[in-house]
Order: C-alpha cells, then sequence, then structure tokens
C-alpha cells in the first residue's frame, strides 16, 4: 500500500487547495457555495495508481451527503459514496480496474444551506 501525490485544481489563498493534503490538522480547505462543488486530483508523473480507498475530513456542517468518484480521462463514474455529517475522518472504498492519471469528486447534497464545503484532510491510498 502507498500514498500518492497529489495536485489539485482551484485557488483559495486564505483556505487554499494545498491545505487539503498539508497533513497539518488546523488548516482547511473551503469551497465557494454552490449546487455542485468538485475537486480534480491530478497524481504526479510516473505509473498512475489503482486507487482502493479514499480517506476523508470535513468540518462537521459543512459535508456533503453525497460523492461521485469519477476517472478522468473517460469520466466513468467509479463509485459514489455517502459521508455523514461529522468531523471524524471517513474511509470509503473505490474499485478501479485499472489505473488512472486523474480522479474527479464531484459532491452535491450539502449540509450547508449555501452549499459550501469544508474539507481538512483529503487522502488516496492504493497500489
Amino acid at each position: 500500500k502507498q500514498w500518492y501525490q497529489r495536485r489539485v485544481r482551484g485557488n483559495n489563498k486564505e483556505h487554499g487547495r494545498k491545505f487539503l493534503f498539508d497533513g497539518c490538522p488546523d488548516t482547511a480547505w473551503s469551497s465557494d457555495g454552490g449546487e455542485k462543488q468538485h475537486v480534480t486530483v491530478t497524481f504526479e508523473q510516473g505509473d498512475p495508481p489503482t486507487v482502493t480507498k479514499i480517506r476523508i475530513q470535513f468540518q462537521g456542517g459543512f459535508s456533503a451527503r453525497q460523492c461521485d468518484v469519477t476517472s478522468s480521462p473517460g469520466g466513468e463514474v467509479l463509485t459514489t459514496f455517502h459521508p455523514i455529517d461529522s468531523n471524524i475522518t471517513q474511509e470509503f472504498s473505490v474499485a478501479m480496474a485499472a489505473p488512472t492519471s486523474s480522479l474527479t469528486l464531484s459532491f452535491s447534497q450539502f449540509t450547508d444551506f449555501y452549499g459550501r464545503l469544508i474539507v481538512y484532510s483529503l487522502e488516496f491510498h492504493g497500489s
């Protein structure tokens, strides 16, 4: 089992993308409001991973009730998971048939009225 380095699209200086992966429990990424939010993760060059698990920690009150995970290229939905509205780190299985160079997590059904997310950590596990 290995952990993979990631790059995320988007930019926000105060609660930016770098805080998803910095390993510090005191920092977080926050989204703008809206009906749908997504995070596209591009794995660093080399052998693309086969992701088997995703670990995510939201701030309670600013989570999503549904997340679709799609591969890129192709846009095939690999899995849909349903996080709970909690501060705990949650782990979800992903069934991938082949390695991928990037994944998109599309969030919907937000617990925040304005559709905002706050994510303290996002990790990908696989081989």
